[in-house]
């Protein structure tokens, strides 16, 4: 089916300083800026938001980061329907998240969705729908299903999913793959499992989180990775070869 209406892809092209999100304003100087951009069925996501970017609010690292989640990934638009990399389903869950995030700002509740919902998708367990997967973390969590599937129906997921678009196409330097993890507008390429090391580094202020003092750095483990050719995510360029 259709997912994008031309003219709201139109506008959204043509304005893209309207749909910066958060606004720099509101967000604390002193913080250091910490932007993953994902799609909902790609396993690398997963388990980079379940074992490793979940250190955020298991550790104090919280108090010195804006946490940014931005769900579009490698979707791209061909006429006017939004094609996702791992098909329709991951469409539907990428404007879930984007409803998610809208209807609860607190970083903390939409991160915590997120996390349940991907922490399904690395499940050996069968899940019986794309709407049960989303439908068990909102029972879960206490967030309402009734708003979540409002937002979605009446096509406000879509144009929040848009506008998530229009920011991923906009990264400089581009995306190669998610996850795709962005620091104060450095891209971690590679290192992205050692960003704990440069939120840490791009913190001004004083005193650092106890999670600063004992983090420690894994490079060596990274760079063992590339020189082995791990595949290490999805990648942009095999989906657009498709």
């Amino acid at each position: 089916m259709g997912y994008l209406q031309p003219l709201i892809f139109f506008v959204l092209v043509a304005f893209p300083f309207m749909f910066i999100s958060p606004s720099l304003s509101s967000l604390d100087h002193d913080h250091v800026t910490l932007s993953l951009y994902y799609e909902t069925l790609c396993p690398y996501c997963a388990s980079f938001i379940s074992n490793d970017l979940v250190k955020v609010f298991r550790t104090d690292l919280y108090t010195i980061v804006n946490l940014r989640l931005v769900p579009w990934g490698n979707a791209d638009v061909v006429g006017d329907t939004i094609r996702c990399q791992h098909g329709e389903d991951e469409c539907y869950l990428n404007a879930i998240d984007s409803c998610v995030i809208h209807l609860w700002p607190d970083v903390k509740k939409h991160f915590d969705f997120i996390r349940c919902t991907e922490e399904q998708r690395l499940s050996e367990v069968p899940v019986n729908s794309k709407e049960a997967m989303w439908r068990n973390c909102s029972d879960q969590l206490g967030l309402r299903a009734d708003m979540i599937n409002k937002c979605y129906t009446t096509g406000l997921g879509i144009k929040l999913l848009l506008r998530y678009g229009n920011e991923t196409a906009n990264l400089n330097p581009p995306h190669e793959y998610v996850p795709w993890v962005v620091v104060n507008n450095h891209a971690l390429k590679d290192d992205f499992e050692n960003f704990v090391k440069y939120v840490c580094d791009a913190y001004q202020g004083d005193p650092k989180p106890e999670a600063c003092k004992t983090q420690s750095s894994s490079v060596g483990s990274t760079l063992d990775k590339i020189a082995k050719n791990i595949h290490q995510g999805c990648y942009a360029s095999e989906f657009l070869q498709t």
